[in-house]
Protein backbone atom coordinates (compact mmCIF):
# COMPACT_ATOMS: atom_id res chain seq x y z
CA UNK A 1 0.00 0.00 0.00
CA UNK A 2 3.30 2.34 0.41
CA UNK A 3 4.36 2.05 -2.48
CA UNK A 4 1.42 2.26 -4.35
CA UNK A 5 0.97 6.09 -2.61
CA UNK A 6 4.49 6.84 -3.67
CA UNK A 7 3.37 6.05 -6.90
CA UNK A 8 0.15 8.36 -7.07
CA UNK A 9 2.28 11.38 -5.53
CA UNK A 10 5.30 10.74 -7.84
CA UNK A 11 2.16 11.01 -10.74
CA UNK A 12 0.84 14.28 -9.05
CA UNK A 13 4.12 15.58 -8.49
CA UNK A 14 4.99 15.27 -12.22
CA UNK A 15 2.20 16.94 -13.47
CA UNK A 16 2.54 19.73 -11.39
CA UNK A 17 5.87 20.65 -12.34
CA UNK A 18 4.56 21.36 -16.18
CA UNK A 19 5.26 18.45 -17.74
CA UNK A 20 1.78 19.41 -18.96
CA UNK A 21 2.17 19.76 -23.10
CA UNK A 22 1.41 24.03 -22.91
CA UNK A 23 2.47 24.74 -19.93
CA UNK A 24 6.59 25.14 -19.80
CA UNK A 25 7.01 25.01 -23.81
CA UNK A 26 4.70 27.72 -24.73
CA UNK A 27 5.31 29.27 -28.44
CA UNK A 28 4.31 32.17 -30.28
CA UNK A 29 2.15 32.16 -33.39
CA UNK A 30 5.07 33.31 -35.31
CA UNK A 31 8.00 31.33 -33.69
CA UNK A 32 9.83 28.57 -36.00
CA UNK A 33 8.89 24.86 -35.34
CA UNK A 34 11.89 23.02 -34.90
CA UNK A 35 12.67 19.38 -35.00
CA UNK A 36 14.04 17.26 -32.48
CA UNK A 37 17.40 18.77 -31.13
CA UNK A 38 17.47 21.58 -33.68
CA UNK A 39 16.84 24.30 -31.09
CA UNK A 40 20.28 25.93 -32.08
CA UNK A 41 19.39 26.09 -35.42
CA UNK A 42 20.84 29.09 -37.59
CA UNK A 43 18.08 30.75 -39.70
CA UNK A 44 19.96 33.71 -41.54
CA UNK A 45 23.61 33.31 -42.66
CA UNK A 46 26.00 36.05 -41.70
CA UNK A 47 26.41 36.70 -45.35
CA UNK A 48 22.78 37.41 -46.12
CA UNK A 49 23.19 39.90 -43.41
CA UNK A 50 26.71 41.30 -45.09
CA UNK A 51 28.78 40.54 -42.40
CA UNK A 52 31.30 37.42 -42.13
CA UNK A 53 33.26 35.77 -40.12
CA UNK A 54 36.07 33.54 -41.01
CA UNK A 55 33.76 30.64 -40.47
CA UNK A 56 30.78 31.91 -42.73
CA UNK A 57 33.40 33.69 -44.96
CA UNK A 58 34.68 29.90 -45.70
CA UNK A 59 31.56 27.94 -45.72
CA UNK A 60 30.28 30.90 -48.53
CA UNK A 61 33.78 29.96 -50.79
CA UNK A 62 33.28 26.42 -50.16
CA UNK A 63 29.52 26.58 -51.23
CA UNK A 64 30.09 28.85 -54.43
CA UNK A 65 33.33 26.56 -55.70
CA UNK A 66 31.36 23.25 -55.31
CA UNK A 67 28.03 24.94 -57.21
CA UNK A 68 30.21 24.51 -60.27
CA UNK A 69 29.67 21.22 -62.32
CA UNK A 70 33.62 19.94 -62.22
CA UNK A 71 33.83 20.43 -58.71
CA UNK A 72 33.55 17.26 -56.63
CA UNK A 73 34.61 18.78 -53.03
CA UNK A 74 36.17 21.68 -51.58
CA UNK A 75 38.23 22.08 -48.38
CA UNK A 76 38.65 25.80 -47.13
CA UNK A 77 41.18 26.52 -44.40
CA UNK A 78 42.42 29.92 -42.96
CA UNK A 79 46.15 30.38 -42.32
CA UNK A 80 47.98 33.68 -41.47
CA UNK A 81 45.05 36.26 -42.85
CA UNK A 82 45.10 34.07 -45.99
CA UNK A 83 42.43 31.54 -47.66
CA UNK A 84 43.64 28.17 -49.10
CA UNK A 85 41.13 26.45 -50.99
CA UNK A 86 41.74 22.68 -52.04
CA UNK A 87 39.53 21.74 -54.69
CA UNK A 88 38.69 17.93 -56.03
CA UNK A 89 38.54 17.85 -59.61
CA UNK A 90 35.53 15.27 -61.02
CA UNK A 91 36.99 11.93 -63.13
CA UNK A 92 38.27 13.43 -66.62
CA UNK A 93 38.55 16.87 -66.14
CA UNK A 94 41.83 17.49 -64.36
CA UNK A 95 42.98 19.76 -67.18
CA UNK A 96 40.70 22.29 -66.32
CA UNK A 97 41.25 22.50 -62.71
CA UNK A 98 43.88 25.30 -63.24
CA UNK A 99 41.53 27.38 -65.61
CA UNK A 100 38.75 27.19 -62.15
CA UNK A 101 41.56 27.65 -59.66
CA UNK A 102 42.50 30.91 -61.42
CA UNK A 103 38.86 32.41 -61.88
CA UNK A 104 37.92 31.99 -58.47
CA UNK A 105 40.82 33.20 -57.19
CA UNK A 106 40.32 36.31 -58.75
CA UNK A 107 36.76 36.60 -58.45
CA UNK A 108 37.18 36.31 -54.53
CA UNK A 109 40.33 38.73 -54.29
CA UNK A 110 37.76 41.13 -56.43
CA UNK A 111 34.87 40.58 -54.29
CA UNK A 112 36.27 40.43 -50.75
CA UNK A 113 39.83 41.64 -51.11
CA UNK A 114 41.51 39.34 -49.25
CA UNK A 115 44.54 36.70 -50.32
CA UNK A 116 42.84 33.49 -51.69
CA UNK A 117 44.76 30.67 -53.14
CA UNK A 118 43.00 28.05 -55.08
CA UNK A 119 44.73 24.59 -55.36
CA UNK A 120 43.56 21.83 -57.76
CA UNK A 121 45.82 19.02 -57.72
CA UNK A 122 45.40 15.85 -55.94
CA UNK A 123 48.27 15.91 -53.34
CA UNK A 124 47.19 19.19 -51.97
CA UNK A 125 43.75 18.49 -51.62
CA UNK A 126 45.07 15.17 -49.69
CA UNK A 127 47.35 17.59 -47.53
CA UNK A 128 44.18 19.81 -46.78
CA UNK A 129 42.16 16.52 -45.28
CA UNK A 130 44.83 15.47 -43.14
CA UNK A 131 45.28 19.13 -41.69
CA UNK A 132 41.52 19.44 -40.91
CA UNK A 133 41.77 16.06 -39.53
CA UNK A 134 44.54 16.86 -37.08
CA UNK A 135 43.25 20.20 -36.21
CA UNK A 136 39.70 18.98 -34.91
CA UNK A 137 41.12 16.26 -33.02
CA UNK A 138 43.27 18.70 -31.17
Amino acid sequence: MRLMHTYVILLVLFQLTGCFNDSVYRKEKDSPVFQPREYYRKHISFSETGVFSTSSLGDEMKKEITENALVKHAIVIKQNKKYIVAIKIKAYHRKDGEAISKYYQKYWEDKWKIPVEVTFTPSDYRKAQKLVKTKKRA
